[in-house]
């Protein structure tokens, strides 16, 4: 496949995924059909199964996009942040975060009923590399960067899953993350500095941008730019 074709195919892919998560945002899952999304994303219906085979593969991969935004907005401030530990801190406080105050993701996840199935986290090989990274920089003790890992990453889903059913509070955050540092190898004392540390940048949906700060038992998020002013030199 030369680069044009690639080219016309994720940008066709784009256009699948941008009609069903509007369409999802205006009517809900159950009332749309594969017909609809193609014919707002302007390609013939035959064209939706070179790259999905039923509506819930489409939604899934809407899922993974909106994540992979939170992701992009959330690099340029991780590769500012030298020491593994904050940038772990750091992470984990941005997706617990975002699990709370993105009314874009949590009305997406709803509308498909892909709560059990999705998880708002950093991708695993990610996190498997920021542990590794703290391995060889002397920050972190582990014996198994990858068991540990799949500890973490199973932390992190009950986290989340308890921020979806309203029984995590700013404390349990705090103590997840502390748990998580000590996991890693940190004592006592630094996990509990570093969790005190100020909120990383939340890239906030339009529609959410100002919600949800106030009574959600969270301090104000700092902007993106404000944040990465802070690590200037």
């Amino acid at each position: 496949m030369d680069d044009r074709e690639s080219e016309r195919r994720n940008n066709t892919k784009r256009s699948l995924l941008a009609s069903a998560r509007a369409l999802v945002e205006e009517r809900g899952s159950d009332r749309i059909s594969i017909q609809e999304i193609t014919q707002r994303a302007e390609v013939a219906t035959g064209t939706y199964y070179n790259y999905f085979d039923n509506k819930h593969q489409i939604f899934l991969a809407v899922a993974d996009s909106i994540r992979e935004e939170m992701a992009d907005d959330l690099e340029p401030i991780r590769i500012k942040i030298k020491d593994p530990a904050m940038r772990v801190t750091m992470t984990l406080r941005y997706y617990f975060n975002q699990a709370i105050t993105n009314q874009d993701w949590k009305d997406f996840i709803s509308r498909t009923r892909l709560e059990n199935e999705v998880i708002l986290s950093q991708s695993e090989e990610q996190a498997l590399s920021d542990i590794e990274d703290g391995i060889k920089g002397g920050r972190f003790r582990v014996d198994d960067s990858e068991f540990t890992r799949s500890l973490i990453t199973g932390m992190v889903r009950h986290v989340v899953c308890s921020i979806r059913d309203q029984k995590a509070d700013r404390k349990a955050i705090d103590y997840a993350i502390r748990s998580i540092l000590q996991m890693l190898g940190l004592p006592e004392l630094v996990s509990k500095a570093l969790t005190q540390t100020p909120l990383p940048p939340i890239a906030a949906s339009k529609r959410n941008k100002h919600e949800k700060t106030q009574n959600s038992g969270l301090a104000p998020v700092t902007s993106i730019s404000e944040y990465s002013s802070s690590f200037k030199t």
